[in-house]
């Protein structure tokens, strides 16, 4: 596998009485079709011995292009790059172009609005592509993620406010900065230096490959829901199914429980824990019953990827449990940070932990025995001690 390199170098000649710019093209090879560990490259010129230098490559994966960014030591009067982040195939570039004139915070009064400081102003992308910003204005500009202060900061003379997410530092006419862009959302950013200069950058998210049928943790169809299985001891039949088929995060999901005994009956008042759990972590206990066989549990997902649903302690009974699993995938229609936002408010909603009347459905379960058996066990009490005069 070869990855080839494309460096500048820049003889800046003696005493900068003339400079000579030269691109070259380095192609290193290796074994290994995907991987390159880490390797020293060293360089001599072979006009003057005394000039030599190493590039230092860091463990690479060749399947992933690289971007990289120039930077210059001042004190030392030469260039080097920095291979910024891995870019994933099958993204895509777009270039910004800071226009001549950007500096001037003059009006465009053909068309009666600001002109253009980054050309173009706003930008729409997918999640892993890039952007570079190209300055062909006169002046050095930045590009820092933030709100500007807009055109009336020439008579206020306030500061945009970053935010921290990206910042190019300040880079010459003639220069270039990229950044990839690795997460959906809306950016916005500014110039440092003339904060009237805005643009916005939107992302968005990768668009899966989502069915319109359900499926099992591994993406194959289920034909056909409610799914059944019976629990160990095969005294218990359980179904699952769920509305919608397909699960999304930031959509309620709503989940069908089911229960037929050994005559094929729907037993009623059945206590059961209705379980949660996505990347080995737990998300949701429910201690539950049901009625008339079935029950209703509903939820809400904050991140993609498979689930599995158990359905344990049936009866009261530890070792009788059923499970399920299915995936859930990331909804194309809001961010993920919004997906977390609505599962968190739809948890906090649906919280029960505080409260201190809380019973465990089996405890229910025996005082609706109680109820039903002990009232009318009372009452004949009653009327027997009644009809022996004790009473």
């Amino acid at each position: 596998m070869t990855f080839n390199l494309l460096l500048k170098c820049v003889n800046k000649g003696l005493y900068g009485i003339f400079n000579i710019t030269e691109l070259m093209y380095l192609y290193l090879t290796n074994n290994n079709d995907n991987h390159m560990s880490s390797t020293t490259f060293h360089m001599v010129c072979l006009l003057f011995f005394l000039l030599s230098g190493s590039i230092i490559v860091n463990s690479i994966d060749f399947y992933s292009s690289f971007l990289y960014r120039e930077n210059r030591d001042n004190n030392n009067n030469f260039y080097y790059y920095h291979l910024a982040k891995a870019k994933t195939v099958g993204s895509k570039n777009f270039t910004v172009m800071i226009p001549q004139g950007s500096a001037n915070p003059e009006l465009d009064v053909t068309k009666l609005e600001p002109r253009q400081w980054y050309l173009p102003r706003q930008i729409t992308i997918n999640v892993n592509d890039t952007v570079m910003w190209t300055n062909n204005d006169s002046e050095a500009h930045t590009v820092t993620s933030g709100i500007g202060s807009g055109i009336e900061s020439l008579m206020n003379n306030k500061k945009g406010t970053s935010n921290g997410i990206f910042d190019s530092g300040s880079f010459k006419p003639g220069q270039s900065w990229t950044h990839i862009f690795t997460n959906p959302g809306t950016f916005s950013y500014f110039c440092t230096i003339h904060p009237w200069m805005e643009g916005l950058v939107a992302v968005k998210r990768e668009i899966e490959n989502i069915p319109n049928y359900p499926v099992d943790a591994s993406g194959k169809q289920i034909s056909k829901l409610p799914i059944y299985t019976f629990t160990p001891d095969g005294k218990t039949e359980v179904g699952l199914s769920w509305e919608p088929k397909v699960l999304l995060t930031g959509k309620e999901i709503s989940f069908f429980v089911i229960f037929f005994d050994s005559a094929n009956n729907k037993p009623n008042l059945l206590p059961f824990d209705f379980i949660l759990i996505q990347n080995g972590k737990q998300l949701e206990r429910i201690p539950s019953i049901s009625q008339v066989g079935m029950n209703l549990q509903n939820f809400v997902f904050a991140n993609s990827g498979p689930i599995i649903i158990r359905i344990e302690n049936i009866g009261g009974v530890k070792s009788s449990f059923a499970q399920f699993n299915t995936t859930v995938y990331d909804n194309p229609n809001i961010s993920s940070s919004s997906a977390n936002k609505l599962a968190s408010q739809y948890e906090s909603a649906n919280n029960q932990a505080n409260n201190p009347f809380k019973v465990s459905p089996l405890t229910l379960v025996y005082i609706a025995y109680a109820v039903i058996f002990g009232i009318p066990a009372a009452v004949a009490a009653v009327y027997f001690l009644y009809r022996k005069g004790i009473i």
